[in-house]
């Protein structure tokens, strides 16, 4: 998450090209996503998941981001009218839900948050993991109590920002990749915790 190459997609270079061929079939001039303004390049390379050569759109995202503007700016095309003809919804999800973190296909997301004794400063303790054990024993101060052990512990990735793009809605040359899930490395006024 912390750069393009770690989004959760498989299928980053083939939606990057139809997200490319869907944008070129009604851009006005014939120019390379190269010879677009950067807001032009994100609308290419966002529904791609950022693909190879996306990285620079990427960053300009991030920067507008991180200055609290939209993720994407004023794309002219060739005329010098704005190209509008997409759909955006996006969020900022705290760290301290399960949304604003991210694991690997196949595992699962422990997630925990706890204030300090003071009522201060919160902390997050969080990991991924593929299975959770859990033993029933006796303690004899507590009484019944239960452990649980997780195999396989990682620590998750970032996902605070997360966009939906489609391009040209309600055509026929609609596309959409979907959710997308991106660490914006804003600080967060939270303590994060990995215990492995």
């Amino acid at each position: 998450m912390t750069t393009p190459a770690r989004t959760r997609y498989a299928s980053i270079a083939l939606a990057g090209a139809a997200a490319f061929a869907a944008l070129a079939s009604f851009a006005p001039s014939t120019a390379s996503a190269a010879d677009y303004d950067m807001d032009c390049k994100l609308l290419l390379c966002m529904p791609g998941g950022f693909p190879s050569g996306c990285a620079d759109a990427f960053d300009h995202m991030m920067d507008r981001l991180r200055d609290g503007k939209s993720p994407i700016g004023f794309c002219a095309m060739s005329n010098g009218a704005e190209y509008d003809a997409y759909d955006m919804d996006y969020a900022f999800k705290s760290p301290t839900t399960p949304a604003g973190w991210d694991c690997p296909e196949g595992k699962h997301l422990y997630h925990r948050t706890s204030w300090d004794d003071d009522g201060h400063h919160q902390s997050v303790n969080t990991f991924c993991y593929d299975t959770a054990y859990a033993r029933t024993g006796w303690d004899s101060d507590v009484g019944t109590t239960t452990i649980t052990s997780y195999t396989n512990k990682t620590p998750p990735q970032r996902a605070d920002f997360w966009v939906n793009l489609t391009l040209e809605p309600d055509t026929p040359q609609a596309y959409s990749q979907g959710w997308q899930k991106f660490d914006t490395n804003r600080n967060a006024p939270v303590r994060v915790v990995f215990t492995d």
